[in-house]
Parts: structure tokens; C-alpha cells; sequence
């Protein structure tokens, strides 16, 4: 037998010794892991407590807090949110206050210095001042509890050791940075899309303008049945494309049909004359870009009432701050919409306007690894400067910059015993712009604005227009001046983003870019064709696919290909259509996409001539708002000569081009049947975890599996690859045994967690969980130091 030579021993001990470093390596990093768990089970010391709380949680993940006071409770919500999320906590409060540099390095500069021109933190800081002692308290207490939290782990969370990192301190005024980081959340697009619309209006005039933006029209499905008829065609004077210059995207530039903004939230309700069981029955489920984990937190809150009787509330909480979102409390149940509202004024600065009337300050952005940065802000009386087009400056007056906007107010729903207190409290708190609905024990159900309102310009001042520096001061609306609806005699009420009311009313509100309203329409007819619900009629509209939208398309689409050889396999496609945006339907993509073209097409040959050649820049161009649907439709019916794009014979030779890109974009330009080219294709689930999305390659351990789904935007069941539903809760106040909350991406931010990802298998097929924490698995129990 031979005897390996020296350099092969030499090769196999290299080898063995790389294996055992690597093996060496992951054993570490898997123990590292392991030591940023969560404790769940034995007992702790948690300092400041009053009395011993109980913290334990289901298979699910749901945090069961038992206590004798809310200052309690909030203490061990802080600790048990710091254990399980503090890091997405974390990246919150810092993108509010545009401090991500000092974590990330220099990538996150430039979104920084965006964020740092409002001066949050300063802002809030002020604010947290400002509020109420028992309010002051509460934040307080949460924020002692975050820090025991994160000081009780064992190893820093996992993140912070990828990111060679320290967590700092959470402090009381890190919770309003988190509800200011929703007021971006909801209200970020609305501002941008407001001053693009300005810009418009003072380029094309206010009958061209409104003629591009319609406020409403045949989807609209208002709460008080008022409609809004969209205005007349322009006339050739106004806009002809035969004479004025004009632009035509290349066939391929709309990239899987442009994909629409996703805006959403949907929530119902049906009062006790309209349920089977004599009870009210509320249900909602919000639309948010959806993560691993989720940004909400199975919540159930256990604690004696004034009278002495024990108050169960169960719902979500939102890891930053203390407060149940959306829940019902066995007396009252609430969930919420986006409202859409224009709670922000865009002032034009002249350009003699005197030195004196801007505020310059100074804002220092702490860089990771790099020197800290200094950035130079001007206020106009306390609205930043914070654009500028055309060499032209504007400065930005938006309510999230009031301190009175934020407040505790939410945590009082805690208490609320019915619907009319119910929609009080919302009216006063301090939130984000919200439709909420609310159904009570006794019956009764009601609809009002949350959050703090402002006096404002009608309409017809102050939709897409600029402001000037002397506009007058906002003053705060008195909540006996809020519209509401309380037991409306059809006994249901339903918001879905869309255009809530008309009249003066409307005006109180005005309009930040509501949904088109065909999702709204689609609940309330769901609602109106049966005389009595229950909770499983109710709960199917969160899984409603009828497109009836999209079939208005459609059934302009068939005729125009039937008896064109070339589109035979096309229009076999549509004529065995389902109706519904189901995964497996191809006529249901190819209809959409179509749609999308078009839009896309018109909406840039029509906003040139106004805004030039940067509408043929995706990144620069100005885009088109929802109710831009009935100014394409009303051309595509009306087929004016003057309106037609520009290298086109006529308006059939224009629709078939936009099915012909269509065509090659489902078929991938030939290389697929147009049969395999099914919605689901595209529209597969893709809910990532933070980390994954800066580190592919922990795709496959952090990320939820890929999956295709049914739904899109304009019908209930609301469904993108990263965008959806956030939530889906049923309840009955009172009967909160038999009430469902279902919840995507988990309830853990950490990967060895038994709550991470928990619930999500059951979302993701419909399977609704329950509202009720079930068994208790785990039990912490916490005392006071001695």
C-alpha cells in the first residue's frame, strides 16, 4: 500500500482545518444567535413595577399582559416589545428623526438630510414638554420597560452584532418620533403628490388641471351618497396634440404596466338591525407594506376598571409605542382607514420676500464611520424649506409639524364603554389622520375622523394650489365641529380610502389623493345585498377577487379584438375569464396591464405639453392620481381627434398598440405561452425581513416562502408582493371568543423565536386565527426589586 506523499497530508489537514473553521464559525455566530433570545418563561425583576405583573404568551406569539394598573402594563409591553422587536423600533424612531447615518454610514445620508430639514426630534422633544402628566407618565414607564428589555438580553440583539453596532437608550421621546414616522408613512405620499399637482394647475390652467384631476365620478361611494361628476373634455383651444408637443413612450418603457400606487386600508361595519345575531359585527383589515416581522403586535391588556372589574382588551399594538391600534375591548371595538385628507399647505416663497421672515437653524447628522455632518434648514414660521423646482422655493406647512398633533389620546379607547365615546376620544387624539368605525355591545356602530383636525380653506382654495408666506395660521377644529355618522338608518358603514363625503363637509377634510373608490363600492354592495350579516359573511369580503372594476376594461377590450385573426388567443383568453383577480387568471393580467399602458401613455401625452420632456423620465415625472381613470375612459369613449398620442391613425390603432406591448410582456416577447402567463406569475408574495433586503444572501433563512396569491388594488382583497393586508380582524364587542385576527411576517424579529413567522402559513391561505390569546405556553412573571 502506498503512503501519501507530504504535499497531499499537507492538502488534507489544509482542507480539515478550513472545515473546522467554518464549522467553528457558524457554532459561533448560531450561539451569538442564541443569546439575543427572548427569556419567555421563569421569573424576573422588573423595576418600577407597583404590583406583580404576568406576561405570557400563546402559540402564536400573543402578549398577555395581567396587572393592577396601566402604568403597569406598559412597563411590561415596553420589556416584552424591546425583547422581540427592538431593532425594527429602533430603525423607526431614527427614520423619523433622520438619524440612520449614525447607524448605516453614509448610504443613509441623503434620506437623512430629507428627514432632518422638519427638525422631529426638536419638534417632539418640545412637544413631550408639553403633554399631560398622566401622559408623560405612560411614556415613561413604557420606556423603562423597553430598556430593562434590552438590557435583560443576554447579547445584544442579533442585528446590532451583523451591523458591529450598539442599541442606544430608548427615551420617552422616541414613541412620538414612532407615531411621526407613521404621519410619513400615511401622509408622505399625499404631500408629494399635492405639490406635483400645484406645480400642474399653475402650468395648464384650472380647466385643463381639473379636467386631469377629476375629484370624483361613477366609482365614488361616499358616505353621504354624494357624487361629483367628472368635468368636459378640453377643448382643442386648451389641448391639441396635433399641434402642441407631445411625447410617445417607447412600447416597452411602461415595465409591467407602470405598477399603480397601492393605497389601502379597508374597514365595514353592520349595526345590530343588520347582523343575524342581534349584535353589532366590525371588521377591517389595513394595507401597509408588509415585513418579516410584522409591524404590528398580537395584543391582549388585562387590568381592573375604576369599578374594580377586570378590563380585557385584545388587538394590536404598534412596538414603539404603548397603545392598543385597533381592538375591542368587550364594550367597544374600532378599526381604522387612511383618511386621504390635505392636512399640509405647499407656500411658493417670492423671491423678495425679506431675509427676515426665514429662521435659519442648524441640524448635525452623526455619520457611522465618517465625520458628523452639518446641515443648514430654513423655516418660514416654522414650516421648512424643503423644495426646490425650477429654481423656485417652497417651504412645507403639514400638521405632523404641530406638536398639538400628537398627544395619548389612543390609549384611552382602553375605556371607551360606546360608540359616541368612542368616536370622541378618537376625535381628540393625537394621531395620524384616520377613518375610524366602531361598533359597541349594544349595537350601534359610527364613523368619524381620528386625529386632530385644523381649520382650512375650502376646496376650491386650496386643492392643488400654492400657498403664499402671508397664508393665515391654521387654527385647531373643535371636535363638536368633526363630521360623524352615528347609527346610519341603513345600519352599515364602510371606509376604503375613498372620498367620504361632499358639501361643506368635504371641505373640512379636503383632499390629499383619496383611492378611486371602486374598492369602497365594492363593500358597500357586499353589504347591501343581504338583509342580515354574520361574522362569516363579514369576514369573507376580506377575501373578495371579483373584479368588477377591471371588467369595465375588459368588456371595452373584447370587442375590439373579436374577429382579428392576429388576437384570436387573446380574446379566447377573455371570453373564459372568471371575473376575478384569482392566480391562476390570465385575462385578468392582460386586462390590467392593457389598463396600465394606457393610463400610463395618455397621462404622459397629455401632461407634456404642461410639464415638458421630464414626463419621458420615470424618475422625474410627475405622475397621475387615481381619479385620472375617468379622464382616459371618458377619451377612450369619446375618441377625440385632438386628444389622440401622437403616431397613432386613429383610437383603435392606438388601443391595439398598448395590448401589443401587453401581449409581448406576458408572453416575456415570445419565449412564453400567453396560457402560462397567469397572474399569480407576477403577483407572488415576497415579505422580507429588514436584513435580507441589504443582505440577499439570509433570504432563505430570514424571508417568508414565496407564494402566488389572488387579489390586487381596486377590489377588497387587497394583495401585492410586498403590499396588502396587514391585518384582518372580525369582532363582535362583547363575543370576542368567537371574533378572528389573522397577521402576516410574525411576531418575532428574531429567527430561533418560536413566534417568528408564527400565524403566517395560516394568512397566507385564509385561514383565520383567533383574537382571543389561546393556551398559555409561556409565563413570565414580574416583581419589583426588593
Amino acid at each position: 500500500m502506498s503512503t501519501p506523499t507530504r504535499p497531499r497530508r499537507w492538502a488534507r489537514r489544509f482542507v480539515f482545518g478550513l472545515g473546522s473553521l467554518f464549522l467553528l464559525t457558524v457554532l459561533s455566530a448560531w450561539v451569538a444567535l442564541r443569546a439575543s433570545l427572548p427569556q419567555l418563561d421563569g421569573a424576573i425583576t422588573l423595576p418600577g413595577l407597583s404590583a406583580p405583573l404576568s406576561m405570557e404568551r400563546d402559540a402564536l406569539g400573543t402578549a398577555v399582559l395581567r396587572g393592577e394598573n396601566r402604568l403597569d402594563l406598559a412597563r411590561g409591553l415596553g420589556f416584552l416589545h424591546a425583547q422581540e422587536r427592538f431593532f425594527e423600533m429602533d430603525l423607526t424612531r431614527r427614520s423619523a428623526a433622520g438619524e440612520l447615518s449614525a447607524l448605516f454610514g453614509a448610504k443613509a445620508l441623503p434620506r437623512d438630510k430629507e428627514r432632518r430639514a422638519h427638525r422631529m426630534r426638536a419638534r417632539l422633544t418640545e412637544r413631550l414638554a408639553q403633554l399631560t402628566a398622566p401622559e408623560r407618565a405612560l411614556l415613561t414607564s413604557y420606556a423603562d420597560g423597553i430598556n430593562a428589555g434590552l438590557a435583560s438580553l443576554k447579547l445584544r440583539p442579533w442585528q446590532y452584532l451583523i451591523l458591529r453596532a450598539e442599541p442606544a437608550a430608548w427615551e420617552p421621546v422616541d414613541s412620538l418620533l414612532v407615531v411621526s414616522e407613521m404621519f410619513w408613512m400615511l401622509q408622505g405620499k399625499s404631500i408629494e403628490a399635492g405639490f406635483e399637482r400645484a406645480y400642474l394647475r399653475e402650468r395648464s390652467g384650472d380647466a385643463v388641471f381639473e379636467w386631469l384631476n377629476p375629484r370624483g365620478g361613477s366609482w365614488d361611494a361616499a358616505l353621504d351618497a354624494s357624487h361629483l361628476l367628472p368635468p368636459a373634455s378640453p377643448a382643442p383651444a386648451q389641448l391639441d396634440l396635433r399641434k402642441r408637443l407631445a411625447l410617445r413612450l417607447p412600447a416597452g418603457a411602461a415595465e409591467q404596466g407602470a405598477e399603480e400606487q397601492q393605497i389601502g386600508s379597508n374597514n365595514w361595519a353592520v349595526s345590530a338591525s343588520r347582523s343575524a345575531n342581534g349584535r353589532a359585527i366590525l371588521a377591517g383589515d389595513m394595507h401597509l407594506e408588509l415585513g418579516v416581522p410584522s409591524i404590528w403586535f398580537r395584543t391582549q391588556l388585562e387590568i381592573k376598571n375604576a369599578q374594580g372589574q377586570v378590563l380585557r382588551a385584545a388587538g394590536l399594538s404598534l412596538p414603539g409605542t404603548p397603545s392598543l391600534v385597533v381592538g375591542s375591548n368587550g364594550q367597544v371595538a374600532w378599526g381604522f382607514t387612511n383618511a386621504y385628507g390635505q392636512w399640509f399647505d405647499w407656500i411658493k416663497l417670492p423671491a423678495d420676500l425679506p431675509p427676515a421672515r426665514l429662521q435659519a437653524l442648524t441640524e448635525t447628522i452623526a455619520v457611522k464611520g465618517a465625520p458628523a455632518q452639518t446641515l443648514a434648514v430654513q423655516e418660514l414660521d416654522g414650516a421648512p424649506v424643503v423644495r426646490t423646482q425650477d429654481g423656485q422655493r417652497y417651504a412645507l406647512r403639514w400638521i405632523a409639524h404641530q406638536g398639538e398633533a400628537y398627544n395619548l389620546g389612543l390609549d384611552e379607547l382602553l375605556w371607551a364603554h360606546d360608540v359616541p365615546a368612542a368616536l370622541q376620544l378618537a376625535q381628540a387624539a393625537g394621531m395620524p389622520h384616520q377613518n375610524i368605525v366602531v361598533a359597541d355591545a349594544q349595537g350601534r356602530i359610527g364613523w368619524t375622523l381620528a386625529g386632530r383636525l385644523w381649520t382650512q380653506a375650502p376646496l376650491a382654495a386650496s386643492y392643488a394650489r400654492f400657498q403664499t408666506p402671508d397664508l393665515a395660521a391654521h387654527q385647531w377644529l373643535k371636535t363638536s365641529d368633526y363630521p360623524k355618522l352615528l347609527n346610519p338608518a341603513d345600519g352599515q358603514l364602510w371606509t376604503a380610502n375613498n372620498r367620504q363625503l361632499g358639501g361643506p363637509q368635504a371641505d373640512l377634510i379636503g383632499d390629499g389623493g383619496f383611492a378611486l373608490g371602486a374598492r369602497a363600492q365594492q363593500i358597500r354592495d357586499r353589504l347591501s345585498a343581504r338583509p342580515r350579516h354574520d361574522q362569516a359573511s363579514l369576514g369573507a369580503l376580506h377575501f373578495d377577487t371579483e373584479a368588477r372594476f377591471i371588467k369595465t376594461w375588459g368588456d371595452r377590450l373584447q370587442p375590439l379584438l373579436a374577429g382579428r385573426p392576429a388576437y384570436a388567443e387573446a380574446s379566447a383568453q377573455l371570453k373564459q375569464w372568471n371575473g376575478r383577480a384569482d392566480a391562476d387568471q390570465v385575462a385578468y393580467r392582460l386586462i390590467r396591464t392593457v389598463r396600465l399602458r394606457t393610463l400610463e401613455q395618455l397621462w404622459v401625452a397629455w401632461s407634456t405639453p404642461f410639464l415638458g420632456a421630464m414626463q419621458a423620465d420615470t424618475k422625474l415625472r410627475f405622475k397621475s392620481s387615481p381619479q385620472f381613470e375617468y379622464s382616459a375612459v371618458q377619451a377612450l369613449i369619446e375618441r377625440p381627434a385632438h386628444l389622440l398620442p401622437a403616431g397613432f391613425s386613429d383610437w383603435d390603432a392606438f388601443a391595439l398598440a398598448q395590448v401589443d406591448a401587453a401581449l409581448r410582456e406576458l408572453t416575456l416577447d415570445g419565449t412564453q405561452a400567453l396560457a402560462q402567463a397567469s397572474w399569480g406569475q407576477v403577483n407572488r408574495s415576497h415579505i422580507q425581513h429588514v436584513m435580507s433586503k441589504a443582505l440577499p444572501a439570509l433570504a432563505p433563512w430570514l424571508d417568508m416562502a414565496r407564494q402566488a396569491q389572488s387579489g390586487d388594488a381596486h377590489l377588497p382583497f387587497v394583495a401585492g408582493p410586498a403590499f396588502g393586508q396587514s391585518q384582518r380582524l372580525v369582532v363582535s364587542p362583547g363575543v370576542e371568543a368567537e371574533a378572528t385576527l389573522s397577521m402576516p411576517g410574525g411576531q418575532s424579529g428574531h429567527p430561533l423565536s418560536p413566534f417568528y413567522g408564527a400565524g403566517h402559513a395560516d394568512w397566507a391561505v385564509a385561514k383565520a386565527t383567533p383574537l382571543l390569546a389561546g393556551a398559555t405556553l409561556h409565563r413570565l412573571q414580574a416583581t419589583a426589586p426588593p
